[in-house]
């Protein structure tokens, strides 16, 4: 890279290049002929580049924890490492996310394909999301969530001179792969289009990620990465591009090196203290290690000066220089008796912001969070380097290593073991989540996804939240964004948490309400055939009995066996006679008819009278079924049944047998449903028999592309109290691929704790205790995976899906005023409505800015 510049400078008489007449240097070269990357071999998938060197790179997926056996993995790595060649671990705080977006709106744009009344209203809420994504790339994600939307990346690479020999290149290459593979880094190989893309996105930060440059195989890379149109200044304290973004170098000064993994991990990106908002990149950052092997003379005169040192005695006297004699001799043991190597190592941390001033708040919060100690973790000083910001920014890019920086630009790196640099690979970022169906953010910034049907098990889950927590926020969303990808929804819901939106998806809304009107759930009359009934005797039997069994456990778990069995019978018989037109009137009936003389029939029959016609309950259950699905997304409230305890649960058990009857359909090409069970604790485990629903119900759901998912106020309603699973907890727990955490009591909490039946380990236990929610900014929600990955996510939801869903009078009056005003639809209401609210906001914006200047003055 630096190789031409020895015309110009004694390289190795000078620690640093005058940014003056590096400066005069862009004036007469382009930026780019700085940048190795010339010609890529993609059958060994190596490049060529324009300083003499040959190197490769692999882009991985970065750890969620890493521990100590990815520092095991990175030693491994090293002890592979041959002499004469860089390794650079990348890692970089990307605002590139246009991959993930273009995957989010190819898969939700399902429903607006369509056409017809939903397709505006499911385009204009998907491109809400994506410009809304796009901006937090560029602005704070909230007021108090400082830090901007993030993707973050991983790259390992290698460049090596040509004195080192091709053989061992290749090698090492097959060594790095092999190592990353088999410790689930799942390395791909950086490709010439790809490579483009990352220089284009560090060298032209104004540029929009739709324009990106193709890669042109007939010019060298490193001319492909550059702007005509982007300007470079090279400032003793910082590196700055179109004089706009500007880059802030900082290198650590002091280090223990006898930390741990972790603990370097945990300065990445802090996730558990209380100032965990504040202890952030806040913006676009790279963190590069780079691992030099110590040449077999260097090591030599390490050998030697560390033995000079070792046949010093002063006396215990002097306890430090006894210290510094003692760790000498260990170093001398480690290199001659155990032949270990030694490495030469550096890092720089790269901060960028807008201008001078933000990338500079920006460098002092990571030198200030790095800096703190406690809590288990290790001081790391940091010194922000002077005149070499721009040597160590293109230094320390993919394959751009070189010995004019390493040893004489920069000098700033240090001599270490292997086992010690193990601990220093910044390895570690927040999950990404799975899918791309709900857009979510990490508390370090990263974008993540969740996807209910991104399971290899099931596709079921549950949702814990205390009230005010943001439970029916997410529910919203999640239904939402799976209604427009063209999935079918059907929510139980409680006290009009879903009005909203279901007035704006134009759905179905169904109030059980006894003081209203009743509508028949008679179960038989969609029963056409025998060999239907034959299919669905199993449940109905089962429903029959939970009408008409005794309010005492005890006497109902005597009587299920002999009852079940021959209620099975009856239904038959009652079929053959009467179809689809039989009632529950007609079973019980027959009940009386053939077992009069038995008081356990007759005590069942009596219960059974008040769903039977002229009982107190009948209309629900009498006459042709009149509950239908016709909309893709429909909410039954049941609030209304709520003093209903007898119709309540039965209702609901018919209710989600309606529903499964449209999941559990032949259809190949049926769209998949999603049931959502809001506030299902005011029924879940109040009956044994209920319970066998629910095992039922969440076992079909994932035979039939189907999937469940309740939501309850604490994990008490699922863990019983006696120290156990219940039943419809056992069922749940074991049949719920996702498991949603969002801010709970303390007692529901420490309950979940208590039940072990997650594996929590001290650090998941400090996460899911430290779960909170800030109105109107964001609801955060500890995640358990299909995989058994915990981590804690947040909903930061933009001002359009607020209205598209608010339930209050206030906005719902506000909305209508301006489809009255501007005659458009709610849509186009929404978007006017909060234009509105942006240019009021810059306006007192200014105008503050306007006052603080008077003042100033």
């Amino acid at each position: 890279m630096f190789n031409f510049l020895s015309g110009f400078f004694q390289t190795d008489k000078i620690n640093s290049l005058p940014v003056e007449t590096f400066n005069s240097v862009f004036e007469k070269y382009s930026i780019s002929d700085f940048i190795p990357f010339s010609v890529y071999d993609p059958a060994k998938q190596q490049y060529t580049n324009n300083d003499d060197t040959t190197g490769f790179c692999f882009e991985v997926i970065p750890r969620t924890a890493a521990g100590g056996a990815t520092a095991a993995a990175m030693n491994e790595i090293l002890n592979k490492m041959p002499s004469g060649l860089y390794l650079q671990v990348f890692y970089y705080g990307s605002k590139n996310i246009k991959q993930y977006l273009d995957i989010f709106k190819a898969e939700h744009s399902v429903r607006a394909s369509r056409g017809g009344e939903d397709a505006e209203l499911a385009s204009g809420a998907i491109d809400n999301m994506l410009d809304f994504l796009k901006e937090k790339t560029q602005e704070s994600l909230s007021e108090n969530m400082v830090t901007k939307l993030k993707n973050i990346r991983l790259f390992f690479s290698v460049n090596a001179t040509n004195k080192a020999k091709k053989s061992e290149v290749d090698r090492f290459q097959n060594d790095v792969n092999n190592i990353l593979q088999s410790n689930n880094f799942y390395p791909t190989a950086l490709t010439p289009d790809k490579l483009v893309e990352l220089g284009y996105e560090l060298f032209n930060p104004d540029a929009d990620t739709d324009n990106y440059p193709w890669y042109d195989e007939g010019k060298y890379i490193n001319k492909q990465v550059i702007s005509p149109s982007s300007t470079y200044l090279a400032d003793d304290d910082y590196f700055q591009i179109n004089h706009k973004t500007c880059w802030i170098n900082m290198t650590p000064q002091a280090i223990s090196t006898h930390f741990h993994i972790w603990e370097f991990s945990s300065k990445l990106g802090d996730y558990l203290s209380e100032s965990l908002n504040a202890n952030q990149f806040n913006d676009q950052f790279f963190i590069t290690l780079t691992v030099r092997k110590k040449p077999k003379a260097s090591t030599k005169n390490t050998v030697r000066n560390h033995s000079t040192i070792a046949t010093q005695n002063w006396g215990e006297l002097f306890r430090k220089f006894v210290a510094v004699k003692t760790e000498s001799m260990e170093i001398i043991d480690r290199i001659v008796q155990k032949q270990e190597d030694l490495y030469e190592v550096d890092m720089d941390i790269l901060v960028a912001g807008d201008n001078y001033k933000k990338a500079s708040l920006n460098a002092q919060v990571i030198e200030s969070f790095w800096n703190k100690s406690g809590d288990g973790l290790t001081k790391i000083k940091l010194e922000r380097t002077k005149g070499i910001h721009h040597l160590a920014f293109l230094s320390s890019l993919p394959m751009c290593a070189n010995n004019e920086f390493f040893y004489h630009l920069g000098g700033k790196y240090r001599t270490l073991f292997a086992n010690q640099i193990a601990h220093m690979f910044p390895v570690e970022a927040d999950t990404k989540g799975a899918g791309y169906n709900l857009p979510l953010v990490t508390r370090r910034g990263q974008l993540a996804f969740i996807d209910l049907y991104e399971s290899n098990i099931n596709f079921n889950g549950y949702i814990v939240a205390t009230s005010g927590a943001g439970k029916s926020v997410l529910l919203n969303m999640l239904a939402f964004m799976s209604w427009t990808r063209g999935d079918r929804i059907f929510v139980l819901d409680y006290d009009n948490s879903f009005t909203g939106l279901i007035e704006a998806v134009n759905g179905q809304y169904l109030d059980l309400n006894p003081d209203i009107k009743a509508i028949s759930f008679n179960p038989f009359s969609d029963i056409n055939t025998k060999e239907e009934m034959f299919e669905e005797l199993p449940y109905l039997s089962t429903f029959i009995y939970l009408l008409g069994s005794s309010k005492s456990t005890q006497r109902a778990q005597e009587d299920e066996k002999l009852i079940k069995t021959e209620l099975q019978q009856l239904i038959l018989n009652q079929f053959n006679i009467f179809g689809n037109k039989v009632e529950i009137t007609h079973i019980r009936d027959a009940i009386i008819k053939e077992h009069g003389d038995d008081s356990r029939f007759m005590d069942f029959a009596r219960q059974l009278g008040q769903y039977c016609k002229n009982g107190m309950y009948g209309a629900w259950f009498s006459g042709p079924c009149e509950f239908s699905m016709d909309k893709d997304m429909m909410a039954v409230e049941f609030k209304g049944v709520e003093n209903h305890e007898d119709l309540r649960e039965p209702l609901v058990l018919l209710i989600l047998y309606h529903i499964g009857k449209v999941m559990y359909s032949a259809d190949p090409n049926k769209p998949r449903i999603q049931i959502i069970l809001d506030e299902a604790h005011r029924f879940l485990g109040k009956n044994p028999v209920m319970d066998d629903f629910i095992d039922q119900a969440y076992r079909r759901a994932r035979k039939f592309n189907g999937s469940m998912i309740i939501a309850t106020q604490g994990f008490d309603d699922i863990y019983s109290a006696d120290g156990g699973l219940s039943k419809a907890g056992k069922v749940i727990v074991n049949n719920s691929s996702w498991k949603l955490f969002l801010k709970q009591t303390t007692p529901s909490v420490e309950s979940m704790i208590k039940a072990d039946v997650f594996g929590f380990t001290e650090i998941d236990k400090r996460k899911i205790r430290s779960v909170k929610t800030r109105k109107r900014e964001y609801s955060e929600i500890f995640v358990i995976s299909p995989d058994d990955e915990k981590s804690i996510m947040r909903l930061v939801m933009p001002k359009f899906f607020y209205y598209l869903t608010s339930t209050d009078q206030k906005d719902k009056k506000l909305i209508y005023s301006y489809q009255e005003r501007f005659k458009c639809t709610k849509i186009g209401a929404i978007r006017r409505l909060i234009e509105d609210e942006k240019a009021n906001s810059k306006s007192k914006e200014k105008e503050e800015v306007t006052n603080e200047d008077e003042e100033a003055a």
